[in-house]
């Protein structure tokens, strides 16, 4: 069952962004490369880069492309609250020692326990809510430690110069390719085309309606 979560192409390191800026300088009407490098350009290399950066973060919400299994919290007895992963954005399934967490709102939990916050046992749920954010909540407060088992959406790692690549199917180069061409056309200048820029992000919408439908949406 736990299986199911991992997305069937997700893992796939193939794409590097940078070639994705090199397919974008000619369709924004630059020479070559050197010429966006040379800073005389509407836009920067540093930009082309930060759109492909917020277009991965875009779809670590929206589709179950960065899914991971994570093991980094150490459960202690007697402690309910745990702070998740930095780039954590959502639990798709978690356990412990063993034991499905069924994932459940703070409001239900006071539906089903009045004295849930102090009721002690073998953790049985968790919850996002119930505690600060960034923090994962176990109910009951655990008797017993052990590893917490989650599979997680999480933002990919940062996109950039020196650090294009994404652990993604080479084939969704070109939807990055069109959100950089977006935020070029968008962005305010004597070369800006807003309805370029909407007909790029139109592209890109497809891109993520058949990301969707492939690899399932995201939370």
């Amino acid at each position: 069952m736990l299986l199911l979560l991992i997305p069937q192409g997700g893992g796939t390191t193939g794409l590097d962004c940078a070639n994705a800026v090199a397919d974008a300088v000619y369709r924004l009407g630059l020479q070559n490369l050197a010429e966006l490098q040379a800073g005389n350009a509407y836009v920067t290399e540093a930009e082309l880069y930060q759109w492909a950066d917020e277009a991965a973060k875009r779809l670590s919400y929206d589709v179950g492309l960065f899914v991971v299994y994570d093991t980094s919290i150490t459960v202690s007895p007697g402690t309910a609250v745990y702070q998740l992963p930095a780039s954590h954005v959502f639990t798709l399934m978690a356990a412990l020692a063993g034991q499905l967490l069924r994932p459940t709102a703070v409001g239900a939990l006071w539906a089903l326990d009045a004295n849930w916050p102090t009721t002690s046992g073998n953790a049985r749920r968790c919850s996002m809510d119930a505690g600060s954010v960034g923090t994962i909540t176990l109910y009951p407060n655990p008797i017993s430690g052990g590893t917490l088992a989650q599979f997680c959406q999480e933002f990919p790692a940062a996109i950039a110069p020196g650090a294009s690549s994404a652990a993604l199917p080479a084939v969704l180069q070109d939807y990055f390719t069109y959100k950089m061409l977006a935020g070029a056309r968008g962005k305010e200048s004597d070369h800006a085309m807003p309805e370029m820029a909407a007909h790029f992000e139109q592209r890109g919408e497809l891109y993520e309606q058949v990301m969707a439908h492939l690899w399932g949406p995201g939370q």
